[in-house]
């Protein structure tokens, strides 16, 4: 940015909010640069400025709610990170009811930045001359009700993959540096294990309104943006606000038929699989009969044979900032 883009900048986010919350993710690529720069700028400016990390997930906790009680009004929220630090950090908003007195700025600093890309950001600069208009937009999240040992309740902004995909993402967690380059190795990897082995399945019922099934799958995906991992096409014409729930369940394929399928995914035309069913719901229950890995944006979770998951859309759950709208 220029100094006299800087300047309007610093302006424009003073006029909006006396106070900021800064958050980075230390092992994003550009998080800690980006925001080292971004800091300066807003400590030079006078503001009030509180930071944390999301390498300790219980002080960002802390931090939100300690903000929620203080001060009243809208607060400005900036992460620097990808999709796993927004995860941590819409997690901790929601879960410390600070939601409807929060804004929150993502700024793509990670690997994927399906979350970003879903607002119209492309681009740190994208995201901070956003800042200047601070275009506003309540997205909606996925609600996720874990009934296993113990509840647990959680959110998801993104996207929860089961079966295959969950383990193609724990198995990825070996080559993040070199981000969705290392995704898409252990996916590759994963597709010849299965020509010589067998694509594996997991057990699960599956119930919604429009759709209840129950048997071994490959894997299921229940979506609130329409793309994920930069290229995968998982749901056509989803909109991170239309208090839909898309759902894609892949059912046992060999190996040359999945790879074909998970061509189409990358065209958005996976509906046109014969072993690949989609729909569109507002809830819906799910319950593991095997053990199971799952991914929620991007993060990796094991859950035991027997957990029940309920996945339900929060409508207009959260402020964000937004690219404004193309004009025709």
């Amino acid at each position: 940015m220029t100094n006299p883009e800087k300047r309007r900048l610093v302006d424009r986010i003073k006029t909006i909010e006396k106070r900021m919350l800064i958050i980075v993710n230390p092992m994003s690529k550009r998080g800690p640069q980006i925001a080292s720069g971004v800091r300066s700028l807003v400590r030079r400016a006078g503001m009030d400025l509180e930071e944390t990390s999301t390498d300790h997930p219980d002080d960002i906790g802390s931090t939100v709610e300690f903000w929620s009680r203080r001060f009243g009004g809208s607060r400005v929220i900036m992460v620097f990170g990808g999709d796993g630090a927004v995860n941590q950090v819409v997690n901790n908003v929601m879960l410390s009811r600070s939601n409807k007195n929060v804004v929150l700025v993502p700024i793509p600093a990670g690997t994927a930045n399906d979350f970003c890309r879903a607002l119209g950001f492309d681009s740190v600069e994208s995201s901070l001359e956003a800042m200047v208009d601070f275009n506003l937009r309540s997205v909606d999240l996925i609600k996720i009700e874990v009934d296993g040992p113990g509840r647990q309740v959680k959110y998801c902004s993104n996207i929860i993959g089961l079966g295959v995909d969950g383990d193609i993402a724990m198995n990825s967690q070996k080559y993040s540096r070199f981000g969705v380059v290392g995704y898409w190795y252990a996916a590759v990897r994963q597709a010849t294990i299965a020509i010589f082995k067998g694509v594996d399945t997991y057990r699960m019922k599956i119930k919604a309104d429009t759709f209840e099934r129950e048997g071994a799958f490959i894997g299921t995906m229940f979506s609130n943006i329409a793309t994920y991992g930069k290229s995968l096409n998982i749901a056509p014409g989803a909109k991170i606000n239309d208090g839909k729930l898309y759902v894609t369940v892949a059912h046992p394929m060999n190996a040359i038929h999945a790879f074909f399928a998970g061509l189409l995914v990358l065209k958005g035309q996976h509906d046109k699989s014969r072993t690949v069913d989609t729909f569109v719901c507002t809830d819906v229950e799910i319950e593991l009969l095997d053990d199971m890995n799952a991914q929620e944006d991007g993060e990796v979770y094991a859950y035991p044979k027997g957990t029940k998951i309920h996945l339900t859309v929060e409508k207009g759950a959260l402020n964000v900032l937004a690219a404004p709208a193309p004009t025709n």
